[in-house]
């Protein structure tokens, strides 16, 4: 589609794709460990855990809405 010069174009774009679909596999990965009847009480998360990996999954989110807004706002 871009030739040998647009390599680095769609290399960044399939980047961008995936980064967008990480949410979707992360959030029902958190939910699934995070539930004591699902895992047991043996490997479901401890609250630091849970608590750190909510945070990551929010920045994860956060910086997608931010790419996407800069991408259709034109900046």
């Amino acid at each position: 589609l871009y030739g040998a010069q647009g390599t680095g174009q769609l290399l960044v774009m399939s980047q961008v794709v995936l980064s967008l679909q990480l949410p979707f596999a992360i959030i029902p990965l958190l939910q699934a460990t995070s539930n004591s009847k699902l895992m047991g009480a043996q490997f479901v998360n401890r609250p630091l855990m849970h608590l750190t990996a909510w945070f990551c999954a929010l920045l994860i989110i956060t910086l997608n809405v931010k790419m996407l807004w800069d991408l259709f706002s034109g900046n």
